[in-house]
């Protein structure tokens, strides 16, 4: 959940950040392209690429790669804020297959606990995810507008939820693989 509230803080003033830099539309679309085209690239080979790492340690990576696209933000250097939309894209996959794929293998695996209490659990994930966008939202406006930093002001606070996240995985989860298959094969049904 502090992972999900990182990347919902994110989302709103994006636009307005790098409007307030200067800019121009097609710069900032530029921008929003490099984040949604490596989140869909990394997408088809995140799901080998969290199975032979490992499932902790590519949450943690999430958590890390998150931290890092959020501090870029606080620079002006078009090139920069390239790297930290790509970054961000790298980030969001992995939150949102390394974090489910965890939680899964450890349900059925180690607890042994029944497949049917999965959608249950997700269900209450989604309701959760739906009440953190909201509040993440109004957070978001909230330190815009009351903190000098303006629009960057989002992005800095969705730092210690990130850092959070790692930290308890870190500490607290046991690692988990999946199984190794061949990277071709897992591409072309993530295609």
């Amino acid at each position: 959940l502090p992972a999900l509230a990182a990347d919902w803080l994110q989302g709103p003033l994006l636009f307005q950040l790098l409007q307030s830099r200067g800019f121009l539309r097609s710069q900032i679309a530029a921008l929003y392209s490099c984040g949604f085209a490596s989140n869909v690239a990394f997408g088809l080979i995140s799901g080998v690429f969290v199975d032979r790492l490992g499932r902790k340690k590519s949450c943690v990576l999430s958590s890390g790669l998150c931290s890092v696209s959020c501090l870029l933000q606080l620079s002006r250097d078009f090139l920069a804020l390239a790297a930290g939309r790509v970054l961000a894209g790298l980030g969001t996959s992995l939150l949102f297959s390394a974090f489910e794929s965890w939680y899964v293998h450890e349900h059925l695996e180690r607890h042994d606990f029944p497949a049917e209490w999965i959608p249950d659990t997700f269900s209450r994930v989604a309701l959760w995810n739906s009440g953190l966008a909201v509040a993440a939202g109004l957070v978001a406006e909230l330190v815009a507008e009351g903190l000098v930093l303006g629009p960057v002001a989002p992005f800095l606070v969705a730092v210690p939820f990130l850092v959070l996240s790692g930290i308890f995985v870190g500490k607290n989860w046991d690692e988990n693989y999946g199984k190794n298959r061949p990277c071709g094969k897992a591409c072309g049904e993530g295609l």
